[in-house]
């Protein structure tokens, strides 16, 4: 065959080639996209439960601070649920309210009557996809009679 009868050859890709290249391409992105949400999710409980755990640790505090003999630290069962309504940051960078739920119970040690071991219970309900899903954290303390 002569050199000038030829056909001219062509360079580059075939359309098969471009859509497998795309289709891993758009498989890595929906991959990334769901590693980001769950990110996002994860980073709003994180944010929750930290400050889920200072409502604990002020309530804790407020009961460690009172007299042996104050009437808030006597022995009782759980309380009824007080709503602590708190500002946090959500996904967008916005401050958003989250309500949280405190209850405490205050009992007298078994092994000592001079020790009253302190429970304080905050829940949350978490408001994503898994929307009515309640978050709790729990600090339990003692107090020891400073007489």
């Amino acid at each position: 065959m002569p050199r000038s009868a030829r056909p001219p050859r062509r360079g580059g890709f075939t359309l098969v080639e471009t859509m497998f290249a795309l289709s891993i391409l758009a498989v890595g992105l929906l991959a990334m996209l769901t590693m980001q949400m769950h990110a996002l999710k994860q980073g709003r409980y994180g944010r929750h439960t930290t400050e889920a755990m200072q409502v604990a640790r002020d309530q804790m505090e407020y009961f460690m601070r009172l007299p042996w003999a104050a009437a808030d630290v006597q022995p009782v069962g759980w309380t009824v649920p007080t709503s602590i309504t708190v500002s946090v940051q959500n996904d967008a960078g916005v401050q958003a309210q989250q309500v949280f739920n405190v209850r405490w119970r205050i009992s007298t040690a078994g092994f000592d009557s001079n020790v009253r071991l302190i429970d304080v219970d905050v829940t949350w309900t978490e408001s994503d996809a898994n929307a009515g899903f309640v978050r709790r954290f729990v600090l339990t303390s003692s107090k020891n009679n400073e007489t």
